[in-house]
């Protein structure tokens, strides 16, 4: 087990990366088993790395209705992300705080997560910070108008002087739906040049770029995007950060604790908690297990005793 009280790089980067998504495709597992896997995660020797259970907006009654009933006497609160459609606000803000109500102190919704009108990511960004009394974080594509979409948001930033951020989705059940690592690039170094926190979502499911020989699809990897996000903090370029990205080769990412070294350049720790304190804030996982055991087979965690 990782003493994560002692300064190690492993720790910057990890600590809280995975937002726990069991009910979402692929994994799609039922409320009362998704619980069940978080509160697991939350409970093992790893738990430092796992941070908010995800949940659809349109679930969180459903939610409620199994965690209360579990929650133990001197269970920790749970942390939230709430998962909007982007089609509806109103219905969205009630069941939100139908829910705060409901499981007042014992599971709090940290963030929300929403999808935008195609046509409207302004109106809608202004909309929702003035809403909703929480950090959100704003799904925006990126094919298309990229910096302007970037720009909405900071304008909507200013004017409300509330604190928001940007979401990447970066797969889906289609070629297409895999943004290029000169997309990714593109987007951490504009989040960084406007200073967005981002979050990321879909076809992470293991650390390293990789080919899924199920589907034929070539999916980024979670530790590309880390030491591409502390790279993008250090002032790095577009390119620089691109060809991170686009690194297939496990071996030539090596943590120890003082550091990751990819391809003799060194990612420090104050490098990495820069980028998730500033940049890459966690990304959603349908399993915990997997990243883990990934992890673990790759020598970045040690091995359970």
């Amino acid at each position: 087990m990782l003493d994560i009280t002692r300064p190690d790089a492993r720790v910057a980067a990890l600590g809280g990366l995975i937002d726990y998504a069991g009910l979402f495709p692929p994994a799609a597992l039922g409320m009362a088993d998704a619980v069940a896997e978080y509160r697991a995660a939350r409970a093992g020797g790893d738990a430092w790395m796992v941070e908010r259970f995800l949940c659809p907006v349109g679930r969180l009654e459903e939610l409620a209705a199994v965690l209360m009933p579990t929650m133990a006497s001197g269970e920790a609160a749970w942390r939230l992300s709430a998962i909007a459609a982007g089609t509806d606000l109103d219905a969205d803000v009630a069941a939100i705080e139908a829910f705060d109500t409901e499981l007042s102190g014992g599971a709090t919704i940290e963030l929300v997560e929403t999808k935008v009108p195609p046509d409207d990511l302004a109106g809608w960004a202004a909309r929702a910070v003035a809403m909703l009394d929480r950090m959100v974080f704003f799904e925006i594509p990126w094919a298309g108008d990229l910096a302007g979409s970037f720009d909405a948001l900071v304008a909507v930033r200013e004017s409300s002087g509330r604190i928001l951020g940007a979401k990447l989705r970066t797969g889906g059940l289609a070629a297409g739906d895999f943004p290029s690592p000169e997309a990714v690039a593109a987007f951490l170094a504009g989040c960084r040049d406007r200073s967005l926190p981002m979050k990321a979502t879909a076809g992470l499911h293991h650390p390293v770029r990789h080919l899924d020989p199920a589907t034929g699809f070539v999916h980024h990897g979670f530790l590309n995007l880390l030491v591409g996000a502390a790279l993008a903090v250090r002032g790095e370029d577009a390119a620089a950060i691109a060809a991170v990205l686009a690194d297939d080769e496990p071996g030539a990412f090596q943590f120890d604790r003082t550091g990751i070294r990819w391809r003799g350049t060194t990612a420090g720790i104050s490098d990495l908690q820069a980028a998730r304190r500033g940049l890459f804030v966690a990304y959603g996982s349908c399993s915990f297990d997997e990243p883990v055991e990934d992890l673990t087979a790759l020598g970045v965690l040690p091995v359970a005793s």
